[in-house]
Order: C-alpha cells, then structure tokens, then sequence
C-alpha cells in the first residue's frame, strides 16, 4: 500500500501513479440572462401590485361577509313571511265563515221582514174589506218601497249567498247533490 493512495485500504493493488482529477468549472455567466428573465417571468410582484391585491382580496371577503349575513336575514324574513301567510289564510277562512253566516243571518232576517210585511198587508185588507174598501194593492217590482218598509233586497241577498254555494259545490261536487 503506498503512502500516495486516496483510500486507506487497498484491493491487493497499489497504485503509484496517481493521475489528477479534472473537475470542469461551472460558470454562471452564460446562464445569468436566462436566470433574469426566469426571475421575472415567474411571478415575480412589484410591492404596490401585491398590496394592491391583498386590498382587492380583503375587500372581497367583506362583501362576501356581508352577503352571507344578507342571506341569513332574507331566509329568516322568508320564513316570517311563510308563517304571517298560513296566518292571514287561517284568518281568511275564518272571516269568509262570518261572512257567510252573516248572510245567511241578513237573508233569514229579510225573510222574516217579509213574512211580516205580508201578515200586515193581510191584516190591513182584512181590516178594510168588510168596509167595503178597496182590494189591498200589491207591490210590484221596481216600484219604490214607502219610507215605512225597507227596500226588498230579499232576492238579491239570496242570490248572492247561493253564488258561493254553488260554486263550491260545482268545484267539489258531491254524489248527494241534488
């Protein structure tokens, strides 16, 4: 083993020549155009365009915000509103029965006043027939009422409460309707 050798151990060959590593030396210098345009086609960001979209990015994420609150409050209005309408339709249904049984209250009192005003019609023919009067004048239509008797509005009212019965009963006919 020679004293000249690299490796402490040897193979059973011993070298007494040693020959020189040639080592290339790299330059950047040929390179360095190519690195400088790398650099700035890599994305490289001037300071006032990285602000610039950090303000654009922060402002974003505001509006985001406050978008997202926007459509918190609009889903619970909607759903307000979903209730006030089942309300308002609940109250409907239920001043539509008043109505209706208003109606049918006006139509059964109008019934009532006619049957009054017939018995007195009555009464008076009765009364003045045996005196030899005149027969009783009956109403006839068109003719205005005296300011003693209401206005015969009997039929019209009948007319008009019927209307909302029979367009229920056409729109859900049922097999005992006449």
């Amino acid at each position: 083993m020679g004293s000249d050798s690299i490796f402490p151990f040897s193979c059973g060959h011993e070298t007494t020549q040693h020959q020189p590593v040639s080592r290339r030396k790299w330059s950047l210098t040929p390179f360095l155009p190519f690195l400088v345009v790398a650099l700035l086609l890599s994305g490289c960001v001037t300071q006032e365009t990285y602000k610039a979209q950090v303000i654009r990015t922060n402002n974003f994420q505001r509006q985001l915000a406050e978008e997202e609150k926007r459509s918190v409050d609009l889903t619970a209005e909607i759903a307000r509103l979903k209730n006030q309408v089942v309300e308002l339709e609940a109250q409907n249904r239920a001043l539509t029965a008043q109505l209706k049984e208003a109606k049918a209250q006006v139509v059964r009192s109008l019934e009532e006043v006619g049957r009054l005003q017939d018995e007195i019609k009555q009464a008076r023919a009765a009364a003045v027939a045996p005196l030899g009067a005149a027969a009783p004048i009956s109403k006839a239509r068109g003719v205005a009422p005296s300011s003693t008797e209401p206005p015969d509005r009997l039929n019209e009212l009948k007319d008009n409460a019927a209307s909302p019965l029979m367009k229920s009963n056409t729109e859900n006919p049922s097999p005992a309707a006449p």
